[in-house]
């Protein structure tokens, strides 16, 4: 097996650990958070929550060049074409895999609405012919739908939170 399949197979373990902290990681932080509105809205608490959610965003980012990498070092080790591109094959270049890549985060963070629709960034295909380079690629696409998903529910209620008390302050007599 090719070195660049292992550390595909490697940062797909990442990505699932990844996904397995945020999601439990994220309900305590969360619940801390949550705590802490409670208890007195301050500066500091948002410096909290701002500290969490980049945490989350670097490691959304550190994944996306990951797996571009990743992508780009796959196509130079398998004998069989990664993508279709109308009926050309062959090797893609980092702009083309860039947009294929950006193509799966929008698609897992808008919940199939692309797919619905048909919508796409990039006219690249994968080759369904290579079963484990679709479970790959799902697996990169999941973990934006999940970290986002956990992420935004979490940004509104404490936003909404936060608002709700800095309302109930702002209406209170002194």
């Amino acid at each position: 097996m090719p070195l660049s399949i292992s550390a595909a197979v490697l940062l797909s373990l990442a990505m699932i650990a990844a996904t397995i902290f945020i999601f439990f990681y994220h309900d305590r932080k969360h619940h801390e958070l949550d705590r802490w509105v409670d208890f007195g809205f301050s500066a500091a608490t948002l410096r909290h929550a701002l500290l969490y959610y980049r945490f989350v965003g670097i490691a959304m980012l550190v994944f996306f060049v990951l797996f571009v990498v990743s992508v780009l070092w796959l196509q130079r080790d398998v004998l069989q074409p990664l993508f279709l591109e109308g009926k050309e094959q062959g090797i893609i270049g980092f702009i083309a895999v860039f947009f294929f890549a950006l193509d799966l985060v929008t698609r897992g963070s808008l919940f199939d609405f692309m797919q619905h629709f048909d919508l796409r960034l990039t006219p690249l295909r994968m080759n369904r012919q290579l079963p484990w380079f679709v479970w790959y690629c799902f697996v990169f696409r999941m973990f934006y739908a999940l970290a986002l998903v956990k992420v935004l529910f979490s940004f509104v209620w404490i936003f909404t939170k936060i608002r709700a008390i800095r309302s109930g302050h702002a209406g209170r007599p002194d």
